[in-house]
C-alpha cells in the first residue's frame, strides 16, 4: 500500500520518511485498538460488572472471566484496571481480583492471533464497514453504533500494521541495520527493549505488532521477537501501578498481584526461549515459509501465557499471601470526613461501569448517614437535649455536603461517553441522591424542629406517645433498609417491601393520631402546644417514609409510578 514511503539503496535508508511511516502506522494502530476498548467497554460494561459482582473464589471461573473479557475488549490492561477499581470499591476481593488478573493475560492471546491474521488487504474494507454500520446506528449511542465503531478501529489496527510493514521493508536491503540487530540480540536487551517500549506506549498489543510486523519483513529472528514480547508483559505492570494510586490497601495488593505475575512470569521464561521458539515452530511450521513467521510469534505468545496461567493459577494461595505482606496496612487511603466522599474516585470516571458503582456505593454511606439521623433524631426530639437536636442538624449539613459532591461527579460523568443503559442508571442514581438529600432535610424539618419546641416550650412528652413515636420510627427504618438494600443489591424484591410498608405505617399513623387527639381533652394548659408538637412528629415521620418509599422506587431498574 505504501510501498514508497521508504526508498533505500544497499547503503542508505530515507530515515524521514521511515521515520514518519513507523510513527503514523503505529499511531493508527493505537488510535484503532483505542477505538475497539471504548466501544466493546460501552457494549460489555454493564455484563461485565453484572459477572465481577458474582464472581466466586473459584479461580476457575475467575481466570475465564479475565480472559474472555480482555478477549472481548482487546486490552488486558483496561481488565486489570477494571479489575483494580473494583477491589477499591469493595466489590471484589484481592482472591477473586487475582484469578481475572492471571487469566487477563490469556485474554491477550486472542489479539496477537488477529494481528498476525494475514489481513491487511482487508484494512479499508473494514473502514468502510464499520463506518457503514456506525452511519446507519444514527447519533444514538446503540450497541450497532458501538460496534461500526469498533470495526472501524480494527480496520485502522490492520492499516497501520500494513504503514508500519512498508515502512520498514527498505530495513531488509539495509545491511549496517541487519549487521547492528545480529550484534544485539541478546535476550535480556531485547527484554529491555520490550518493556520500555510498552511503559511509554501503554500497549503490549502495539509492541506485539510491530515484532510481527518485523518478523514479516525478515529483520527480526524467532528468540529476539520472543524476548521482546516477554519484555512487553512486563512493560504493561505499570498500568495497574497507575491505576492503585490514590486507591486502598486491596487494590495496591491486586496492583501488585498483576505485576509478581508478568514480571516473574516473563522472566521465568528467559533461559527457555530457545525451547519456546521451537515449540512455536512446530506449531506453526517452518520460519522460512514467508508469512509463517507472524503466526509462530504469536503462537509463541500464547504458549508462555497458557503456561503461566495455568502455573499462577495453582499458586494463587501463594501468591496472595505475598502481596498482603508486601503491601503493610499503612498503604492506602487515609479516613476521610463525614462531609467528604469516601468512594468518589475521579479516576474512575474514565470507566463508566467502574464510576457508577463508586457512586452506588457513595450513596449507600450517605442512606446510612440518613438512618443515623433518624434513628438518634426521634428519642433527641422526644426527650433528648438541645446538643443532641444540633448533632442532628450537623449530621444533615453533612448529608447536604455529600450531596453537592455526588452531583458534581455524576456532572462530569455525564460527559463521558456512556451507553443508553448507563446513562439510564446515571439518572437514576441522581434521583436517589436527591431523595436522600431531601429525606435528611425531612428529618430536620419533621422531627428535630418540633423536638426543638419541644424544649422552647417547656413541654413534656409522654411515655404513651413516646411509644406510638417509636412504632412509627421502626417502620421508617424498616423502610430505609429496604430502600437501601434495592439501592445496593438491585432487589426488586425489597424495592416492593418498601412500597407495602404504606398499609402498616398508616395503622399506626391513625392510632397514633387518634391516641393525641383523646388526650386533647386532658385538663392540661400545656396539651395544645404538646399536641401541635406531636402531631408534627407524627407528620414528619410521615414524609420520611415517603422519601424511603421513592429512593426505592428509583433505585429499581424498572421503575413504577411512585406513589404514597
Amino acid at each position: 500500500m505504501m510501498g514508497m514511503i521508504a526508498q533505500a539503496t544497499a547503503q542508505s535508508v530515507d530515515w524521514l520518511a521511515l521515520g514518519m511511516g513507523l510513527a503514523g502506522g503505529l499511531a493508527l494502530f493505537l488510535l484503532g485498538m483505542g477505538q475497539i476498548t471504548v466501544s466493546l467497554k460501552v457494549v460489555a460494561g454493564d455484563r461485565l460488572r453484572a459477572v465481577l459482582a458474582r464472581l466466586s473464589s473459584n479461580r476457575i471461573v475467575g481466570a475465564i472471566t479475565g480472559s474472555v473479557t480482555t478477549a472481548v475488549i482487546q486490552s488486558s490492561s483496561v481488565t486489570t484496571v477494571l479489575t483494580v477499581g473494583f477491589v477499591s470499591a469493595s466489590l471484589l476481593s484481592v482472591t477473586q481480583a487475582a484469578s481475572v488478573i492471571v487469566g487477563a493475560n490469556l485474554g491477550t492471546t486472542v489479539t496477537a492471533q488477529i494481528i498476525a491474521l494475514d489481513v491487511t488487504e482487508y484494512a479499508l474494507g473494514l473502514l468502510a464497514a464499520g463506518a457503514a454500520l456506525a452511519a446507519f446506528a444514527g447519533r444514538q449511542r446503540t450497541t450497532l453504533a458501538e460496534l461500526g465503531t469498533a470495526t472501524v478501529g480494527l480496520g485502522f489496527v490492520f492499516l497501520g500494521l500494513d504503514v508500519m510493514g512498508d515502512a520498514m521493508e527498505p530495513l531488509g536491503r539495509y545491511q549496517p541495520f541487519l549487521d547492528l540487530l545480529a550484534e544485539n540480540n541478546s535476550p535480556l536487551v531485547g527484554l529491555l527493549i520490550g518493556a520500555v517500549f510498552t511503559g511509554l506506549v501503554q500497549s503490549s498489543s502495539a509492541t506485539t505488532g510491530i515484532v510481527i510486523v518485523m518478523g514479516a519483513s525478515g529483520l527480526l529472528e524467532l528468540e529476539t521477537g520472543i524476548a521482546i514480547i516477554l519484555g512487553a508483559n512486563i512493560g504493561t505492570a505499570i498500568t495497574a501501578v497507575l491505576a492503585a494510586i490514590g486507591k486502598s490497601r486491596d487494590a495496591w495488593r491486586a496492583a501488585l498481584v498483576h505485576v509478581l505475575v508478568n514480571t516473574v512470569g516473563a522472566a521465568a521464561w528467559i533461559g527457555f526461549i530457545g525451547s519456546l521458539a521451537n515449540l512455536a515452530n512446530w506449531i506453526g511450521g517452518d520460519a522460512g515459509e514467508g508469512q509463517a513467521t507472524p503466526q509462530q510469534f504469536a503462537n509463541a505468545h500464547t504458549a508462555f501465557n497458557v503456561v503461566n496461567t495455568v502455573v499462577f493459577l495453582a499458586l494463587l494461595g501463594p501468591l496472595v499471601a505475598i502481596t498482603n505482606k508486601l503491601v503493610p496496612a499503612s498503604v492506602g487511603t487515609k479516613p476521610v470526613g463525614a462531609a467528604r466522599p469516601a468512594f468518589l474516585d475521579q479516576d474512575a470516571l474514565a470507566t463508566p461501569v467502574i464510576a457508577l458503582e463508586v457512586t452506588r456505593r457513595e450513596l449507600l454511606r450517605v442512606g446510612l448517614r440518613v438512618r443515623s439521623m433518624l434513628v438518634g433524631g426521634v428519642p433527641a426530639a422526644m426527650a433528648g437535649t438541645r446538643r443532641e437536636l444540633s448533632d442532628i442538624e450537623q449530621r444533615d449539613d453533612e448529608v447536604d455536603a455529600l450531596h453537592s459532591e455526588v452531583v458534581a461527579y455524576l456532572r462530569d460523568l455525564s460527559r463521558r461517553q456512556l451507553s443508553k443503559a448507563q446513562c439510564s442508571e446515571m439518572l437514576r442514581l441522581l434521583r436517589v441522591n436527591n431523595e436522600l438529600e431531601q429525606m435528611a432535610d425531612v428529618i430536620v424539618t419533621g422531627v428535630v424542629a418540633p423536638g426543638l419546641r419541644r424544649i422552647d416550650e417547656v413541654v413534656t412528652v409522654s411515655p404513651a406517645t413516646s411509644s406510638r413515636m417509636v412504632d412509627l420510627q421502626h417502620v421508617v427504618l424498616g423502610t430505609l433498609d429496604d430502600a437501601l438494600e434495592a439501592l445496593g443489591t438491585g432487589d426488586p424484591d425489597a424495592a416492593v417491601r418498601a412500597a407495602e410498608s404504606k398499609a402498616d405505617f398508616y395503622d399506626l399513623e391513625l392510632m397514633a393520631t387518634e391516641h393525641l387527639e383523646n388526650r386533647l381533652t386532658a385538663p392540661d394548659p400545656a396539651r395544645i402546644a404538646a399536641y401541635s408538637i406531636e402531631v408534627g412528629m407524627v407528620d414528619g415521620l410521615r414524609r420520611a417514609r415517603q422519601s424511603c418509599r421513592r429512593i426505592a422506587s428509583a433505585a429499581r431498574v424498572e421503575q413504577p409510578e411512585a406513589t404514597t
